[in-house]
C-alpha cells in the first residue's frame, strides 16, 4: 500500500515537471479553484494506523530535609572586614580633620609673623637714617667733616715689588722678644 502511493506522487510529479514555458506566475490561486483539476485539490489525508500507547507511572517517595539556616565563614569574615574598613576610614577622617585645624592655626601663626617681620624691617630701615647718623657723629661726638689739607692721595700707579733681605745670622732671642713687644705698643697705640 505504501509503494503504491509512492508510484502515484512520482508519476504525477513526471507529468507536471517540465511541461513547457510558463507565463505570468506559477502561484496558487486559492480563490480560483477551478482552474486546477481534480488531482490537486485537496488531498485526504491517508489514515494513520491505530496504535495503543501505553503509559508508566513512576512515583517516587517524596523525602522532606529540614535545613538549618546559618552564616557562611566567608560572608562573616567579610563583614568583619568591612566592618573593619569602616572604623578606619572613620579614624582617618578624624585625623584629617584635626590636621586641618593644626593647618588653619598654622596659617594664621605665620600671617601673624609676617606682619610682625613688616613692622620690624621697617623699624630696622628707620634706624639707619643717614641723615640722623650724621647729625648724631657731627652733634654728639663732635666730629668734622675733613678739610682739604687734611686729605692726602697716594699714587699707587707704580708696579708692586718685594724685596727680601738676606740677614746674615738669626736675629737672637731678645731681638725677637723686642719685635713682638713693639708690635703690642703699635697695636694699641
Amino acid at each position: 500500500m505504501m509503494e503504491k502511493g509512492r508510484t502515484e506522487i512520482m508519476a504525477a510529479a513526471e507529468r507536471t515537471y517540465g511541461q513547457g514555458a510558463v507565463f505570468g506566475s506559477l502561484a496558487y490561486d486559492f480563490n480560483n479553484p477551478e482552474l486546477y483539476r481534480e488531482e490537486y485539490t485537496t488531498a485526504q489525508p491517508k489514515a494513520r494506523p491505530h496504535t495503543q500507547t501505553r503509559t508508566r507511572v513512576h512515583t517516587r517517595a517524596r523525602v522532606v530535609t529540614h535545613t538549618r539556616q546559618s552564616i557562611a565563614p566567608a560572608s562573616l569574615l567579610g563583614m568583619l572586614v568591612a566592618a573593619f574598613l569602616v572604623v578606619v576610614a572613620i579614624l582617618a577622617q578624624a585625623q584629617m580633620v584635626g590636621i586641618s585645624s593644626q593647618s588653619v592655626a598654622l596659617q594664621t601663626e605665620l600671617t601673624q609673623l609676617e606682619e610682625q617681620q613688616a613692622k620690624l624691617r621697617i623699624a630696622y630701615e628707620s634706624a639707619f637714617n643717614m641723615a640722623e647718623i650724621e647729625d648724631y657723629a657731627i652733634h654728639a661726638l663732635g666730629m668734622q667733616k675733613p678739610r682739604a689739607d687734611q686729605i692726602y692721595y697716594i699714587d699707587t700707579s707704580s708696579p708692586d715689588k718685594a724685596v727680601v733681605f738676606a740677614g746674615g745670622e738669626n736675629a737672637g732671642f731678645v731681638d725677637r722678644v723686642s719685635d713682638y713687644l713693639s708690635g703690642l705698643v703699635e697695636y694699641f697705640r
